[in-house]
């Protein structure tokens, strides 16, 4: 019998089997797919490679302004994802070089929650297998959200999955749903030189961040080009030559298009359970508390398939906690951590704690304070004339939302999560020394703003 079973290998799967098998358990991995899970094959990894030439493209467009004659004879997509794959090997065998060094098993096929201490595994074989576990630990993910009678064909109408496995670059492209993904995509794609146009439900892009840097997408995306149109949505799709979407809203249109990326969001994607007791929520989640412990004892769950926080840091810390909580040691709550988020467009950009609008509905009296990218001494010395630093701070100047959209912004705002992990004021925060000429001067600026004006406002 083993100590642990982890159902699942992504960013939370094989986090809890690392750490788990560093804390002397013996431990086994169910895995249907590749090791690494959605993150690591057909997510985070996949997608910043593309994004990283994404940014280059831009950069040699944008050369000629700093006196520099360059131009691109051609785009080879076929070795652009020839990159990307290589980047997705290179981190799958560092995950395997880990299970591999720590003496972690992996027994492949699709795992189902039989029992408590018993996981059942149906073998690519197609014959099964049962499993004995003091603990198990379910971290199988998520997958993309459909719209209701628009369904993904792998061919026409793809998810993110699909976008990231082209075979060649679309001359026109819909994606529906301006969140993270979305932007994402449309930076990629029409970096790479197709028609993208995005249309977002709400009334303005990427509605879940901050308002400020809302508009700092949208200049974005005008100035790449990108057709945006919010408050409205896809009411129906046709295939003829093309695919016809039509749109209402804001917007009362036809788009002609040649592919349709439906991003949407995602659903927890739990195994099969076979339970005395439903721990199973209203959104398909697996309910844990802040242990990431179930109902049921010995079982845990982590990850996307929790419904918490759908990104791959909170399923590291998340399994760090169930671990710790299966060894016996104490640690912080889930809900006690500050989780940092971001976009890798450029500009990036990252959020950490509560936006303004939050702040607004929790707090009675807030104060907010800006500092514009530009302003900076690095913002002059690289021409960079878009993003800003935003800091939102409580009644008693305690910083409680940090907001960032700068080159490297995924990067800088670790220092806004320490800030609001340690209960930092904004004079605490502003009272740090940051170097010069760089970005994150404005974060010590826009904290001077809160409480008075800072040296380079006028």
């Amino acid at each position: 019998m083993k100590d642990l079973t982890v159902i699942g290998s992504g960013p939370g799967g094989y986090v809890a089997a690392v750490f788990a098998a560093k804390k002397g358990l013996d431990v086994q991995v169910v895995e249907e797919g590749e090791i690494g899970g959605v993150c690591t094959n057909h997510g985070c990894i996949p997608s910043k490679a593309l994004l990283s030439v994404a940014e280059k493209i831009e950069d040699i467009k944008g050369a000629k302004r700093d006196g520099i004659d360059a131009t691109i004879n051609d785009i080879d997509f076929r070795r652009v994802m020839g990159k990307k794959d290589r980047a997705v090997k290179i981190s799958r065998k560092a995950i395997n070089s880990l299970f591999d060094e720590y003496d972690i098993d992996i027994v492949k096929g699709i795992g189902a929650v039989k029992d408590r201490g018993e996981v059942r595994v149906k073998r690519p074989s197609g014959k099964k297998m049962d499993l004995s576990s003091k603990n198990i630990m379910i971290a199988t993910g998520s997958e993309a959200s459909g719209l209701p009678e628009i369904d993904f064909d792998g061919e026409n109408i793809i998810s993110s999955r699909g976008a990231l496995s082209l075979d060649e670059v679309p001359e026109t492209m819909a994606i529906i749903g301006g969140g993270y993904i979305g932007l994402e995509m449309a930076y990629v794609y029409s970096s790479l030189g197709a028609e993208v146009k995005v249309v977002e439900i709400m009334e303005r892009l990427i509605p879940e961040m901050d308002k400020d840097l809302s508009s700092v997408a949208e200049r974005m995306m005008k100035r790449k080009g990108v057709d945006v149109m919010t408050g409205s949505k896809v009411v129906g799709i046709e295939k003829d030559e093309q695919l016809i979407v039509d749109i209402e809203g804001k917007t009362d249109d036809e788009l002609l298009v040649d592919k349709i990326l439906t991003s949407v969001g995602r659903r927890p994607t739990p195994p099969p359970l076979d339970l005395e007791t439903d721990i199973i929520g209203d959104k398909g989640e697996i309910e844990v508390d802040e242990k990431m412990r179930t109902e049921v004892d010995g079982i845990y769950a982590i990850g996307d398939v929790t419904g918490r926080s759908m990104l791959a840091h909170s399923a590291y810390k998340q399994a760090e906690i169930a671990v710790k909580d299966m060894v016996g040691e104490k640690s912080k709550d889930f809900s006690d951590y500050h989780i940092p988020a971001g976009i890798y467009t450029h500009p990036e950009m990252a959020s950490v704690g509560l936006t303004e609008g939050e702040a607004r509905e929790n707090h009675d009296d807030i104060s907010v304070g800006k500092f514009s990218i530009s302003s900076t001494g690095r913002g002059s010395s690289t021409g960079e004339r878009m993003g800003l630093a935003k800091l939102v701070a409580d009644s008693e100047d305690r910083l409680i939302g940090i907001h960032l959209a700068c080159p490297g912004a995924t990067d800088l705002i670790m220092e806004g999560t320490v800030a609001l992990e340690r209960g930092m004021s904004a004079q605490e925060f502003a009272d740090i020394i940051h170097p010069h000429p760089t970005y994150s001067e404005a974060l010590k600026e826009g904290a001077e703003n809160i409480f008075m004006k800072s040296i380079h406002s006028v």
